[in-house]
């Protein structure tokens, strides 16, 4: 391992958050090298002017910097979207851990430090991701703790991940390739059923970064395309029409699983313990 973590942040007139973004990349400690890109889709808002000025206090030295030293890198030109411009990073990165940051997320003061180390003491390790922190419409901070999860439950239940916690190694991008360009919401919900399939994973329980819920980040405006899109990855992995998973959306898309838990108790009861036991 090099000792270096790779972080990508893809932008497009995100300055209202982008500073946040760049500040909790830039401020993190510890005995490690940080290579921070910001892949910025050609944004018309003052986004390009917020990440010239941290460009330049770096080169000028007037940025106190607490790690190994920080290669900073950023563009401003279009692209083909979010997972378009996330790849643009991911290709030229330089550390062996890697992840990705979105404008409106950010990450924990000592993230970095502890993830380094997470790394290095579990050599076969593909994948870390521990507990975030959640900021929605304005409210307080919460704490989301994710389930321990593998591919099979992945895959069954359409569980995701909370990708600003989310972070993995270079060896597993080369060998599972990169985001599928052709996904726009469940890009990171491909890349973890990807690297789940093949690779090991660890969870950790801390908090390693927040992301914010408001009125137009993509979680909240196209809610629905994110489900549509789950359910397209989920069915490039399992071809399988009469699967646990596929079996249950078919039910819950007509109600018939709401209705007979509601209305019928007992009768949804013993129609589980039915399935459980086809599929045991």
């Amino acid at each position: 391992m090099n000792n270096k973590i790779t972080i990508v942040t893809p932008s497009l007139n995100q300055g209202k958050f982008i500073e946040r973004a760049i500040k909790s990349v830039l401020s993190q400690k510890g005995d490690f090298f940080i290579d921070y890109i910001i892949a910025d889709g050609g944004s018309i808002d003052n986004s390009v002017e917020i990440i010239r000025k941290y460009d330049d206090l770096l080169k000028e030295k007037k940025y106190s910097i607490g790690c190994s030293g920080i290669d900073f890198k950023w563009w401003s030109m279009s692209d083909k979207g979010q997972s378009d411009a996330i790849n643009q990073g991911l290709k030229i990165a330089k550390g062996d851990i890697l992840a990705w940051i979105n404008c409106d997320d950010y990450y924990e003061p000592g993230a970095f430090e502890f993830i380094m180390k997470k790394f290095k003491e579990n050599p076969d390790i593909d994948l870390i991701y521990g507990d975030c922190y959640q900021i929605k419409m304005g409210s307080e901070k919460s704490i989301l703790k994710p389930e321990k999860i593998n591919f099979d439950k992945m895959l069954n239940t359409g569980y995701q991940l909370d990708q600003p916690a989310v972070f993995f190694t270079k060896r597993i991008l080369d060998k599972v390739g990169l985001l599928d360009e052709g996904l726009h919401y469940a890009m990171d919900f491909d890349l973890w059923l990807k690297i789940l399939k093949t690779g090991k994973t660890l969870y950790v329980p801390k908090a390693l970064a927040t992301f914010e819920l408001w009125s137009e980040c993509k979680g909240i405006k196209y809610e629905k395309r994110f489900s549509v899109e789950t359910r397209k990855v989920c069915r490039k992995y399992d071809k399988n029409f009469l699967s646990k998973r596929n079996v249950s959306m078919f039910l819950g898309k007509f109600g018939i699983v709401k209705y007979f838990k509601i209305k019928s108790p007992k009768c949804y009861q013993l129609c589980k313990n039915c399935v459980l036991f086809f599929y045991h």
